[in-house]
């Protein structure tokens, strides 16, 4: 009876652990070529549908979204609420400090010329800082990515859930 019991109540377990995580996570699988050399086409990504919610979005982390028409996109915040952002001679600067992109190295290795475009979020978004509850996003293989640059800011309601380890091996 008693062993009964424990392989009734370790299914159950196993049951709820899987519910859990289908409620929490969702597996994402990469499309395209926006987010090279992080992530390619066809990597399987978890991503964490709650984490926005109870945790500040903060600089790079690797947002799933829904954009224009309805897509949904992968991309990087590299733009805070409140915050200016520029790119002059492939150099990020928030608020006019110059800032370190490293998951960019090994893209610059390979690419002749500049990675980024110069541009100022005025020039590309009418806007002087990006607004409240809204983020600025960049794929990281710039060249090949269709980004804020493209279709604006990202507003933290069409956010799905932060990137939040990827799950294939390839």
């Amino acid at each position: 009876m008693k062993k009964r019991f424990l392989v009734i109540a370790g299914l159950v377990v196993i049951i709820l652990g899987f519910q859990v995580k289908n409620i929490v996570f969702i597996d994402y699988t990469v499309e395209g070529v926006s987010m090279n050399p992080t992530f390619q086409e066809g990597n399987k990504l978890l991503i964490n549908k709650f984490a926005h919610h109870f945790k500040t979005v903060s600089r790079f982390d690797i947002v799933l979204f829904k954009g224009p028409e309805k897509s949904v996109y992968i991309k990087r915040v590299i733009g805070l609420p409140g915050e200016t952002v520029k790119y002059e001679d492939d150099q990020l600067y928030i608020d006019g400090r110059p800032v370190k992109e490293p998951y960019l190295d090994d893209l610059k290795s390979v690419t002749a010329g500049d990675l980024t475009g110069d541009f100022t979020l005025k020039e590309i978004t009418g806007e002087e800082k990006v607004p409240e509850n809204q983020y600025f996003v960049l794929g990281d293989n710039r060249i090949h990515s269709n980004d804020s640059r493209h279709f604006g800011f990202v507003s933290e309601d069409d956010i799905v859930g932060i990137v939040t380890e990827r799950i294939d091996k390839k």
